[in-house]
C-alpha cells in the first residue's frame, strides 16, 4: 500500500514537472500580447520546476550537495516571481528595473546563513546535515524564512489586485476589463497551495513530525499543483489576456479625495462640491444628447476629453455628488436604454444579443449581470413582462 502511494506520487511529480516546464518554454517562445507577463510567468513556473526537481533527481545531493543547496533555496524565488507577474499583468506601465534585484535579497541572506557550517565544509560534513534535515537549525530557518516571505507577498499581491479593480470600476465601462473572477480564482489557488504547504511544515517541524503525515500532505500539495496548472491553462484557452491593463499611476477616488483635503486653498471642500453640483446637469445631459455609453470602452479619461473636463474632477464628480462608480454610472445608462429597446414595438424583431451589442456591453454574461443588478430580472423576463 505504502509503496504503490510512493509510486503515485512520483508519477504526479513527474506529470506536474513536464507540465509546468512544457507551459514555460510555451510562454517564453510567445511573440505577441504582453510579453514581459508571460515571461515574468514562466520565470515562476521555472523557479517550481527547479525546486521540485529535488524529488525526481533523488539523488542530484549526493554528487553535487553546493548546487543542491542552490536549488534547495530557490523556493525563495516564488513570491517574488509570481508577484512581479501580477504586476506585468494588471499595469501597462510595469517595467523591469534594477530596483528589482531586492527580490533576491531573501536569497542571498539564505546562502550567507549556510555559508559557515555547509558551503565551507567538506563533503562529509555535508552529508551528515542532509542526514539530519529537520534538526539544522539553518534549515529550519530558512524554510520558516521562506514561507513568511511567500505569506507577505501573497497580501501583497491582494493589495494590487484590489486596488486595479477600484480604478477599473472607478474609470471603466468595460466589463471584461474587471475580469474579477480570473483575478479571484487565481490567488485563490495559490494561497490554498500556500496553506497545504503551511500543513505540510507543521508535520516535519513540529513535535508531532510525522513522515507519513507530511507525505500525505505533500501528495495534496502536488496534486493541488496539477489541477491549478491544468486550471491556467483552460483559462489561457478561452482567454488569450487574462487581464486588461491599466496604468499604474491612475490615482484612486480615495486619493485624489486626499489631496484636496491637503490642499492648501482655504475653504475648499465648498468651492469642490459647488464645481461638481455644476458638472452633474452637464454629464447628464450629455449623456442623454449624445449616448456615449453606446461606445463598450468608454473610460472616465475619454469622456471627460468630450465635455472638455479634467478627468479627476468628473470623476469625483460622479463619485460624490451621484454617489456611484463609473462602472456603474455608465452601466446604468446601457440598462435604461436596453430596457426601452425590449419593450419598444419596432424593435421585437431584435434578440436580447442584438440589443446588448447596440447599447454597449460586449458580453452576454456582463449584460445580464448587470441588467439583473439595476432591474432585478433577466432581459427575457423583462421583455415577457412588458410584451
Amino acid at each position: 500500500m505504502v509503496e504503490s502511494i510512493v509510486l503515485m506520487f512520483e508519477n504526479i511529480v513527474l506529470v506536474v514537472f513536464f507540465s509546468h516546464l512544457l507551459v514555460a518554454t510555451f510562454l517564453c517562445s510567445l511573440r505577441t500580447g504582453n510579453r514581459l507577463s508571460h515571461r515574468l510567468f514562466a520565470a515562476y513556473l521555472l523557479v517550481v520546476v527547479i525546486d521540485l526537481s529535488n524529488i525526481i533527481f533523488s539523488d542530484f545531493y549526493q554528487t553535487y550537495p553546493d548546487l543542491d543547496m542552490l536549488r534547495y533555496n530557490i523556493s525563495l524565488f516564488i513570491g517574488p516571481t509570481l508577484y512581479l507577474y501580477v504586476k506585468a499583468a494588471i499595469y501597462n506601465d510595469f517595467k523591469l528595473k534594477i530596483k528589482h534585484l531586492l527580490h533576491a535579497i531573501s536569497y542571498v541572506i539564505a546562502c550567507l546563513v549556510m555559508i559557515p557550517n555547509f558551503f565551507s565544509v567538506d563533503n562529509a560534513s555535508k552529508q551528515l546535515w542532509y542526514d539530519n534535515f529537520t534538526d539544522v537549525p539553518e534549515l529550519t530557518f530558512i524554510h520558516f524564512m521562506t514561507f513568511v516571505q511567500l505569506g507577505l507577498y501573497l497580501l501583497a499581491i491582494y493589495k494590487h489586485l484590489i486596488r486595479y479593480r477600484k480604478v477599473v470600476v472607478e474609470n471603466y465601462s468595460d466589463a471584461d476589463r474587471l475580469n474579477k473572477r480570473w483575478l479571484t480564482q487565481l490567488i485563490f489557488l495559490f494561497t490554498l497551495i500556500y496553506i497545504i504547504g503551511l500543513g505540510r511544515m507543521f508535520f516535519r517541524f513540529s513535535i508531532y513530525h510525522d513522515y507519513d503525515y507530511e507525505r500525505l500532505v505533500q501528495l495534496i500539495m502536488i496534486i493541488s499543483m496539477l489541477l491549478s496548472i491544468c486550471w491556467i491553462l483552460w483559462q489561457a484557452l478561452h482567454r488569450p489576456e487574462l487581464f486588461t491593463r491599466v496604468s499604474s499611476t491612475t490615482e484612486l477616488i480615495d486619493e485624489l479625495a486626499a489631496s484636496q483635503k491637503h490642499s492648501s486653498v482655504s475653504k475648499v471642500s465648498t468651492v469642490e462640491t459647488e464645481k461638481y453640483d455644476a458638472i452633474v446637469p452637464l454629464l447628464r445631459d450629455y449623456m442623454q444628447q449624445s449616448k456615449p455609453f453606446l461606445d463598450p470602452s468608454l473610460s472616465v479619461e475619454n469622456l471627460a476629453k468630450q465635455l472638455n473636463l479634467p478627468g479627476s474632477e468628473l470623476s469625483l464628480a460622479i463619485n460624490r455628488i451621484i454617489g456611484q462608480h463609473f462602472f456603474d454610472f455608465v452601466n446604468s445608462y446601457r440598462i435604461n436604454s436596453a430596457a426601452e429597446m425590449l419593450i419598444a414595438n419596432e424593435q421585437q424583431q431584435k434578440t436580447v444579443l442584438e440589443i446588448l451589442y447596440e447599447v454597449g456591453f460586449n458580453s452576454k454574461s456582463s449584460f445580464n449581470t448587470a441588467f439583473k443588478k439595476h432591474l432585478l430580472m433577466t432581459p427575457s423576463q423583462y421583455r415577457k413582462l412588458h410584451s
